[in-house]
């Protein structure tokens, strides 16, 4: 909440004092470019004095509208009540939009579940904030337990406790070397 507090305060700063290219000109007001760019980003998010949220990202880019992207990927860690990760989602490339609160993760998508360590692969995978889910239509590889789930489309919680493949394409059972 403060950081969103501080970019506005930023944008409207900005806005007021208007902004000048190189050669005096002042930038046309139907500049639709990121309205701040940082780099190196580390941040909590917080509920009741519990962080439920760690995001880390190389560089982040803000728009007017409140949207984000992170064309250099993302790193994203899930809290339990107790304070304890209970799982991880990292991409390539990340755009979030503010209107749906809805992140877009696209490239090597990896969900990491910590207590029952089982792993998600995909290509694209939505997370709704609000809802405190991610899903997908795309190919999903699922390992868990000894065995790799494989199918189209998902729907899991955020912390990836429950989930359910869509369209399942078949189950294979891993076996350990005992050598």
């Amino acid at each position: 909440m403060l950081l969103r507090i501080l970019l506005l305060l930023t944008a409207g700063l900005l806005a007021m004092t208007g902004c000048k290219t190189k050669k005096g000109e002042v930038i046309p007001e139907d500049y639709n470019g990121p309205i701040m760019e940082a780099s190196n980003v580390t941040t909590y998010y917080s509920d009741s004095a519990r962080i439920k949220l760690k995001l880390v990202t190389p560089l982040q880019l803000e728009y007017d509208n409140g949207d984000r992207e992170f064309p250099k990927g993302l790193y994203l860690e899930f809290y339990d009540t107790d304070g304890s990760i209970s799982s991880t989602l990292e991409a390539d490339y990340c755009y979030y939009t503010n209107k749906n609160a809805l992140y877009k993760a696209t490239g090597n998508v990896i969900v990491k579940g910590m207590k029952h360590h089982d792993q998600l692969n995909t290509e694209e995978l939505y997370w709704n904030q609000k809802k405190e889910i991610v899903f997908t239509d795309k190919f999903v590889r699922i390992e868990k337990d000894g065995e790799i789930h494989m199918g189209d489309g998902l729907k899991a919680k955020q912390d990836f406790s429950e989930y359910s493949i869509t369209h399942s394409r078949g189950n294979i059972t891993l076996e350990e070397n005992n050598k």
